[in-house]
C-alpha cells in the first residue's frame, strides 16, 4: 500500500516517544523546562522526481494535551506526514475515504494546474470512495513551506479542526545562503482542536472564541534545545480551521526569510510574527544566553463583531551547552538575496474592487455582495496579466484573503504603502474602524500575478477562516488564454 505501512509505523514510534516524555514545563528562567521534546513531523520525499503515498481518511481515537478525541484524519494521524519534493517533482496521492462525509485535499499555496486529477477543489469524494490525485509541479515553482488541507464547502472548518491538514514543502530555500548550509531545520505545523464530550464540535457548532488547544505537530508545549549562539530555521505554518497565532519568543528576534512558499528580497527583522489562518513563514532565530524562553501565542481579538480567544505558549526553548565558536552574522544582506521582480511597479491590465461584507448577526458571509455559488464564475482573469485588487473589509471583523494557483505582492495597506520584500498568498484585511486614522472600510491593495498558463481553469479566492468560506465568503475565478475568456456573470 505504498507509504501507509511506513507511515503508520512511523506514527507508532512518535506515540510511543510522547507516552515516554513527561508532560508539564516550568516557564521559569531560573528552571530547566521538564516536557516532552519537540519534534519534527513524519516526512515522505519524493524519489526520482515522484512522491507516491496513499491516504485513508478513517476516524481516529487522538490525545492532545492529555484530552482523548475521535475525529476524521489521514491514515489515522492528527499530524499527517509532511510531504517533501523538489520543483518538477510529481505528487501522487491517492485518497481512499473511509468517513461519513465527502471530502477532498487542496495544495495550498501551490502554482499549479486547477484541473482534474490536479489541485481541483470541486472534485468531491464521497464515503467509500477513492481518488487518484496527480499533480505536476514546474521546474521554476517557488520554494518553501505550503501545506494541504481539506476544502469541502460546508465542511472545510469542521474538517480541518479535526486534523484534515498536514505539510508539505518545497525544497531549495536556504540554497542561496552559503553560510546556512548544514543548519537545523525545524518544521512547526501550528494545529488548534476543540474537544467536547471527546469530539471535535460539529460544522456550525464551532466557536472560535471557545476554550482551544493549541499545538505545534500535535504537541503541547514541548521544548526545543539550542545552544548559545546557535542559529536555527524554523518554518511555521499555521494550518488551522479559523485562529490567528500573535507569535513573539522571549529575548529573541525573529529574521524573516519567507512568506507564503516565497523567498523575500531581503531579512524581515521583527519582534514578533502575526500568523493568519494559512500564512507560512520561514525565520531564522538565533539563541540567546543560556536560558528558558517560550513561544507565545499571545491573547487575540478579530474586532467587535468577531472573535476573542486566550493565549498559550507554542513551545518552550531551552537554551543549554556549549556555546556556537563562531556564531552566523545576521541579519543576512540584501545581496545575497535572489532578485524578486516588484509586482507594484508593473503596468496592470485590469483593476478591481472585491468587497468582504456580512450581516449583523455574522452567520452569512459575502465577496461582492454575494454568497460562494461553486456553479457561477464571479471573476474572469485574463492569462498574461497582472491585476491590481482593492480588498475590503465592510464588517467589524478581521477576514483573511486567500488565492488559488498565484501569489500576489501587497502595496498598500489602509493608505499606506507597504516595503518591498515579496511575494505572498495570504493577507490580514483589517476591519472597519480599527484604524482610527483611516476612514471607511478595511483595505489592503494588491497586484495579483496571472501570468503563468498552468492556472488555465477555475479556482477561487476567500477568506480563509473556516467559518467564513463555509458560510458564504468564497468566489470562482476562471483563468483563461486571451480569445478563450468567457463573459462574467
Amino acid at each position: 500500500m505504498r507509504y501507509l505501512l511506513r507511515s503508520i509505523c512511523a506514527f507508532s514510534l512518535l506515540a510511543i516517544v510522547s507516552f515516554l516524555s513527561i508532560s508539564g514545563c516550568s516557564n521559569s528562567n531560573n528552571n530547566k523546562p521538564d516536557g516532552e521534546p519537540f519534534m519534527n513531523p513524519v516526512e515522505i520525499s519524493s524519489q526520482d522526481g515522484l512522491l507516491d503515498a496513499e491516504f485513508n481518511v478513517v476516524y481516529a481515537t487522538h490525545v492532545v494535551d492529555g484530552k482523548e478525541f475521535v475525529s476524521a484524519t489521514y491514515n489515522g494521524m492528527y499530524v499527517p506526514p509532511v510531504l517533501r519534493v523538489n520543483p518538477g517533482d510529481t505528487i501522487r496521492l491517492r485518497v481512499n475515504n473511509f468517513a461519513d462525509q465527502m471530502t477532498n485535499v487542496h495544495y495550498h499555496g501551490m502554482n499549479v494546474s486547477p484541473l482534474s486529477p490536479s489541485d481541483d477543489i470541486f472534485i468531491m469524494i464521497v464515503p467509500t470512495a477513492s481518488f487518484d490525485y496527480e499533480v505536476n509541479i514546474p521546474d521554476n515553482h517557488p520554494v518553501g513551506i505550503f501545506y494541504y488541507h481539506a476544502h469541502l464547502f460546508g465542511l472545510t472548518e469542521f474538517q480541518i479542526m479535526g486534523g484534515l491538514s498536514g505539510g508539505l514543502i518545497v525544497n531549495g530555500i536556504l540554497d542561496p545562503f552559503p553560510q546556512l548550509q548544514g543548519i537545523k531545520q525545524q518544521i512547526m505545523y501550528l494545529k488548534d482542536v476543540q474537544i467536547i464530550n471527546g469530539e471535535v464540535p460539529a460544522e456550525g457548532d464551532i466557536d472560535p472564541s471557545a476554550p482551544t488547544n493549541f499545538t505545534v505537530n500535535g504537541q503541547t508545549n514541548p521544548v526545543l534545545a539550542m545552544r548559545p549562539g546557535e542559529t536555527q530555521f524554523w518554518q511555521l505554518a499555521n494550518i488551522g480551521a479559523d485562529l490567528y497565532y500573535d507569535l513573539e519568543l522571549e529575548g529573541h528576534t525573529f529574521y524573516e526569510i519567507e512568506r507564503d512558499g516565497n523567498r523575500h528580497n531581503q531579512t524581515v527583522v521583527k519582534d514578533g510574527e502575526l500568523m493568519p489562518t494559512a500564512s507560512r513563514i520561514g525565520v531564522l532565530v538565533q539563541a540567546g544566553p543560556p536560558g528558558v524562553y517560550r513561544l507565545r501565542a499571545k491573547k487575540f481579538n478579530t474586532g467587535p463583531a468577531g472573535d476573542h480567544y486566550g493565549g498559550a505558549t507554542i513551545l518552550t526553548v531551552l537554551v543549554e551547552g556549549e556555546p556556537v565558536e563562531d556564531p552566523i552574522d545576521l541579519p543576512i544582506p540584501q545581496e545575497e538575496f535572489p532578485p524578486v521582480l516588484d509586482l507594484c511597479e508593473q503596468a496592470v491590465q485590469r483593476e478591481r474592487n472585491i468587497v468582504f461584507s456580512e450581516t449583523a448577526d455574522g452567520n452569512t458571509f459575502f465577496i461582492n455582495g454575494k454568497e460562494f455559488d461553486p456553479s457561477r464564475v464571479d471573476t474572469v482573469v485574463e492569462i498574461g496579466c497582472y491585476e491590481r485588487w482593492t480588498v475590503q473589509n465592510a464588517s467589524e471583523e478581521l477576514h483573511v484573503f486567500h488565492i488559488h494557483l498565484t501569489d500576489f505582492q501587497v502595496c498598500e495597506i489602509n493608505g499606506v504603502p507597504q516595503p518591498f520584500v515579496g511575494k505572498q498568498d495570504t493577507v490580514n484585511i483589517p476591519y472597519e474602524g480599527q484604524d482610527p486614522g483611516w476612514d471607511g472600510p478595511g483595505e489592503v491593495v494588491i497586484v495579483i500575478d496571472f501570468t503563468d498558463p498552468i492556472i488555465e481553469g477555475k479556482a477561487v479566492y476567500h477568506c480563509h477562516i473556516g467559518e467564513h468560506e463555509d458560510n458564504g465568503m468564497m468566489a470562482v475565478f476562471q483563468a483563461c488564454l486571451p480569445g478563450d475568456c468567457p463573459p462574467e456573470e
